[in-house]
């Protein structure tokens, strides 16, 4: 968070027995004992000034969906199932229940992410095919861009359709032509827009989840927006995201339909 200058919370949400007091002494115990483990993994992390916060609760992602509802939270860093491969990401299940309805921007490490040195943002990716969730998400790039001074690269994919070779009457033009003259055409006047200096922007072809996840090995950062149906202000994964949250190499950052992604100035 150096580039953001957001305050970080480390938080943990540990089972109780909904039939014992929770005031009892070893519950005590329990919750100062992994605040006090969460403080020093701050500080080996080397975060700046970090708080710790222990939920009691029987269901995790229960508990993170009400933080991620708090006006205060603005992003959830998750880490990856342990099961996955290394350098991918995986959401166990925590993050499978927390990706279908968080209503904050959510952001997952690969498995292994932990042990690399710490580097800054260099260059983030958007995945960008011009809906409104996209547009949200590559405002939330840019910011991050902008603020850990990280080139952008907005990154949009052209999966051919089935009955794409028929021409069109007017043009003699396949459809699939048009159609991808047409993405590369908004791509364009999208990057254009961008006030942002260090930009590029990149038409790739094939299928989306897989296209983004191979882009993912030169980036530091993906992010992508929520598919375009479901309740506003949730983060929702549709087909491409959800392929690309088990094969990217770089951390994903999700964001919700009609959210935006909030820095400390």
């Amino acid at each position: 968070m150096d580039s953001t200058a957001a305050p970080v919370v480390l938080m943990s949400v540990f089972p109780v027995d909904p039939l014992a007091d929770p005031d009892e002494v070893h519950y005590t115990r329990a919750r100062e004992e992994a605040r006090t483990i969460l403080l020093e993994l701050g500080e080996e992390a080397g975060l700046p000034a970090p708080t710790a916060q222990v939920i009691a609760g029987n269901f995790a992602a229960r508990e993170l969906q009400r933080v991620s509802e708090q006006e205060a939270t603005g992003v959830i860093v998750l880490g990856s199932t342990h099961h996955g491969p290394i350098g991918r990401l995986l959401p166990g299940g925590v993050g499978e229940r927390l990706l279908s309805g968080a209503a904050c921007p959510i952001a997952i490490a690969p498995r292994g992410y932990a042990g690399h040195a710490a580097v800054r943002l260099e260059r983030i990716g958007v995945a960008f095919d011009g809906s409104d969730e996209s547009r949200h998400a590559l405002e939330a790039g840019r910011q991050l861009a902008r603020s850990s001074k990280a080139k952008l690269r907005v990154i949009s994919v052209f999966e051919r359709v089935a009955f794409g070779a028929v021409a069109t009457e007017r043009s003699g033009a396949s459809v699939n032509q048009r159609l991808r003259a047409d993405q590369r055409e908004a791509l364009a006047k999208v990057a254009a827009e961008q006030p942002h200096e260090e930009i590029e922007s990149r038409l790739l072809e094939g299928s989306p989840g897989h296209v983004l996840a191979e882009e993912s090995a030169e980036l530091d950062l993906l992010v992508t927006g929520s598919r375009g149906y479901g309740p506003r202000a949730a983060v929702l994964l549709g087909g491409t995201t959800h392929t690309l949250m088990r094969k990217a190499a770089c951390p994903g950052l999700v964001v919700p339909r009609g959210a935006k992604l909030e820095l400390v100035a």
